[in-house]
């Protein structure tokens, strides 16, 4: 099932601590850091059962990135099956 950028962005906000986040500005300047960044991928896994992690995080870190790697990501894998 693809993962929706309302549900990333939502929780990008709760770990960085902010009302929302911006689907295109990059983590580190919505206040995030590298601690930060590895409870976003346990959250993330968690919370929409992806398996990432923060180099993908860190490749693309915008919420609108990673949404769109992640659902490419996986429709590739289901293609595979």
């Amino acid at each position: 099932m693809p993962v929706q950028e309302q549900d990333v962005a939502r929780i990008w906000a709760e770990v960085i601590g902010i009302p929302e986040a911006d689907v295109g500005t990059n983590f580190f300047d919505l206040g995030g850091h590298s601690l930060q960044l590895m409870e976003l991928a346990d959250r993330l896994n968690q919370k929409l059962d992806i398996s990432t992690d923060i180099l993908a995080l860190m490749e693309y870190p915008t919420v609108a990135a990673f949404t769109s790697h992640w659902n490419s990501v996986e429709a590739l894998a289901d293609g595979d099956r």
